[in-house]
């Protein structure tokens, strides 16, 4: 089933939360919503549901090329998961799957055996065939969570939507439950939406993440696109950490920190040059457009060795990433002097964020 979004905007009383949206999202694509609070992402997800209409004449919203605004929630065959589970708490997990069939209307209601055969199937999906009989309350988080995505794939949605659906799990779970959606997806093939705001869930886990900010679109790629190519200082700001390394004066001045870059009509305007930690280069030599500074502190998080330098010019802090065996080479110390450069930058010519 395709989405595609046309030219959508929403507005509670004066503020315009969707800025003119426009999405298209192929049939079985796992597509992520990201954005800051406030960006507009649920509120989108909830006018593609049918939970809440776009303002009157805005655009429209197509299923396989057909607009369905005008069709309520119930109309459009939509599975839609909630952050809090949103589970029934005097059913039991088996009851809890089976409630949207036996549901139905007397005409469309499946058998009794054919919804057992049903949610069998479905347990079976998430893992939990020996937790058939048991409540919400005697379940963990990551499992209630994976109830309320069969109950909502139990009546055959053609779009399944989550809203920030690992949001209340702790860091590890939600490790778990990413890894077990991308496995349950590339099972079922259903298109799905998932909101969130955790930049490393949605890089991870979908096909292509759609960046918000402000009730508007900055970005719509591949995870590795918008990763690597950011189409805005916002969309690079927002996926991760950085050091501004501030502007250089033409190409040739890689470590130029005050330079301007020249505008259309003659002016100048400064551009930015970002680097993330894992792109800082620390040598004990001056390898080419580098600089001085004097290393700070040195952590170990797992693989990953963290290293905050001080630098010497600027007293800027920059922050960089090594791999284990990169520090074992160094055999950095905190206080010592070395020279910093960039492997890959990013520059930018605009400042809002």
């Amino acid at each position: 089933m395709s989405i595609e979004v046309r030219g959508i905007t929403k507005t509670f009383g004066s503020a315009q939360v969707l800025k003119n949206v426009d999405l298209s999202i192929k049939s079985g694509e796992l597509v992520a919503l990201l954005g800051p609070s406030g960006s507009g992402k649920t509120t989108l997800l909830r006018v593609i549901a049918g939970m809440e209409a776009a303002d009157p004449g805005s655009g429209a919203i197509l299923f396989d090329g057909q607009d369905i605004s005008a069709q309520g929630i119930g109309d459009r065959r939509i599975g839609f998961v909630f952050q809090h589970y949103a589970l029934f708490k005097n059913m039991t997990v088996f009851e809890n799957i089976a409630f949207g069939l036996r549901s139905k209307p007397w005409r469309t209601r499946p058998t009794n055996a054919a919804i057992t055969a049903k949610v069998d199937e479905l347990l079976g999906l998430i893992q939990l065939q020996s937790l058939a009989g048991r409540y919400p309350a005697q379940l963990s988080g990551g499992q209630r969570q994976r109830v309320a995505l069969a109950r909502a794939l139990a009546v055959e949605p053609r779009v399944l939507l989550l809203d920030e659906p690992f949001g209340a799990l702790d860091a590890t779970v939600r490790r778990e439950l990413r890894r077990w959606l991308r496995r349950l997806h590339e099972t079922i093939h259903v298109t799905t939406i998932f909101v969130t705001h955790d930049q490393e869930e949605a890089l991870e886990v979908s096909d292509r993440v759609a960046v918000m900010r402000s009730g508007r679109i900055e970005q719509f790629a591949t995870p590795q696109e918008v990763y690597d190519n950011p189409a805005s200082l916002f969309v690079f700001q927002f996926l991760g950490a950085y050091n501004l390394f501030g502007a250089r004066r033409d190409a040739d001045a890689a470590s130029d920190m005050v330079a301007t870059k020249p505008l259309q009509d003659g002016g100048v305007k400064p551009g930015m040059t970002l680097v993330r930690p894992h792109d800082v280069v620390i040598a004990r030599t001056d390898l080419g457009g580098g600089f001085p500074a004097t290393i700070r502190h040195i952590g170990v998080a797992g693989p990953t060795i963290r290293v905050e330098l001080h630098r010497v010019d600027t007293g800027d802090t920059i922050d960089a990433e090594l791999t284990a065996e990169q520090s074992r080479q160094l055999r950095l110390a905190a206080g010592e002097t070395v020279f910093v450069s960039s492997r890959h930058e990013h520059s930018f010519e605009d400042y809002s964020i």
